[in-house]
């Protein structure tokens, strides 16, 4: 995901750029190579980060230093998919920004980091068992092609957990085709009330509904 607004939590997909290729039903999707492997921070909170990701993630840890200057943590089969390395200090600017903003203040070199869900309810379960542990979302968003959750890391990181609503290429286009009153125009929304929603029977696509505002 990409561009997010602070106020708003702003976030689309960059379909020009072919990432995904949307399959028909009963056909298995193919993401094109090169795909996200794994991520790697710098941070002066590491037992703090570590932790966190642990936590949200349900990670293990792969391999510790013994001196606790860096970790590699595990959340498949893979050998690692996030890293740390423990340093005396990092630059704590803010991340998240409005496109377009002109914002004069510094800013952190990475917008934020999305990862995503392959059900509504499963985004929605991720957000109660955090919710549980008192990790809670600073905004939740509705930009259309994705249920977006927005968090920050314990160095103020903007972590992404979405769902991709499964708009088809003629509805994308449309909504790119929108321009800013579509791709500016998320819906806040609570993610408890959805979860509810959702065990209650409601469809997932009146969940994930979207219209753009009136003109």
């Amino acid at each position: 995901m990409s561009g997010v607004s602070g106020s708003a939590g702003l976030s689309w997909p960059l379909a020009s750029r072919g990432a995904v290729f949307r399959a028909a039903p009963g056909e298995e999707a193919v993401m094109t190579s090169p795909k996200i492997s794994h991520l790697i921070f710098n941070t002066a909170n590491y037992e703090a980060m570590k932790q966190w990701y642990l936590d949200v993630f349900e990670a293990r840890i792969g391999v510790e230093t013994s001196d606790h200057s860096a970790c590699f943590l595990q959340t498949d089969e893979h050998h690692h998919r996030i890293g740390m390395f423990n340093v005396a200090k990092t630059d704590e600017s803010v991340a998240m920004t409005a496109p377009g903003s002109g914002d004069a203040s510094a800013l952190s070199r990475l917008n934020h980091l999305a990862f995503e869900y392959p059900t509504l309810a499963e985004l929605f379960e991720t957000y109660e068992r955090l919710a549980g542990s008192s990790i809670l979302p600073t905004v939740s968003m509705n930009h259309g092609p994705t249920m977006s959750v927005y968090y920050q890391d314990p160095d103020r990181n903007v972590v992404e957990l979405f769902y991709d609503t499964r708009y088809t290429e003629s509805q994308l286009a449309e909504f790119y085709a929108g321009g800013d009153r579509y791709v500016l125009s998320a819906i806040p929304f609570d993610p408890a009330e959805k979860l509810a929603e959702l065990r209650g029977g409601k469809p997932v696509a009146e969940l994930t509904a979207w219209s753009p505002p009136a003109r």
